[in-house]
């Protein structure tokens, strides 16, 4: 297909490229079909692909209409619980604040006194301040990222990761323009368990993917039974 996107003369261009293919994916074929015999094995290959096409498509409609896709919380915790030694981390994962402000702002010794404080009072002044003055805040104390990702904002090449988790909750590091501030609230070390929350999409999936199975597997030992008994098979013994 053509993208609808584009300008009149890159879709001139994609027309003509489309065509081009086409013209030489058909000349090859006609190609095959005068010089190639239509063999018992390509017919077989032809009837096995169209079999197995079909038997995708139909269990693919009967899964849309009848295979329920939710799943609960419930469902997913106990999944967690029994197999949470699936879901190592093999990163370092934190939650905390991360602040970049300009280095020689007005406000950087008022936010640098304000952002490891936990009581309330504080942390609204710290929100007030950085919404007017820093360039980036970002607050994820409630979702966990990998620190490799907020270091990724921060100059400052960090050896041993796992070292300055177990030692400090903070990082303050400046260059000529800038003041970066990192608070961490909590830590999860890499070859640890992923916490709950942090997986649970990818244990929803696995959970959809085995109801998935399941019910084809019913589906299909239904629909044997169901022939048997109408006597639509026939077993032969030698």
């Amino acid at each position: 297909a053509i993208p609808t996107h584009l300008d009149q003369e890159d879709s001139v261009k994609a027309a003509q490229s489309y065509i081009d293919n086409w013209v030489k994916e058909t000349l090859v074929y006609e190609a095959a079909q005068e010089n190639l015999a239509e063999s018992p094995e390509i017919r077989k290959m032809v009837e096995d692909y169209h079999k197995s096409l079909m038997v995708y498509e139909y269990q693919e409609q009967v899964l849309l209409e009848k295979l329920k896709t939710e799943v609960s919380d419930e469902e997913i915790a106990q999944y967690y619980e029994k197999n949470a030694h699936r879901f190592l981390s093999s990163q370092h994962l934190v939650k905390g604040i991360f602040i970049k402000l300009p280095a020689h702002s007005s406000s950087t010794k008022t936010i640098k006194s304000l952002y490891r404080k936990t009581d309330e009072a504080s942390i609204e002044k710290l929100d007030l301040s950085c919404l007017q003055n820093a360039e980036i805040y970002e607050v994820f104390r409630s979702e966990w990222m990998t620190l490799d990702d907020v270091m990724d904002y921060i100059p400052y090449n960090m050896n041993d990761q796992a070292k300055f988790l177990k030692t400090k909750d903070y990082l303050e590091v400046e260059d000529e323009n800038y003041a970066y501030l990192l608070k961490i609230d909590e830590y999860i070390l890499a070859g640890n368990p992923e916490p709950l929350e942090f997986v649970s999409n990818r244990i929803k999936n696995i959970i959809i993917n085995s109801h998935k199975t399941a019910f084809l597997r019913q589906l299909e030992e239904e629909m044997k039974r169901e022939a048997e008994e109408k006597g639509q098979i026939t077993y032969y013994q030698e």
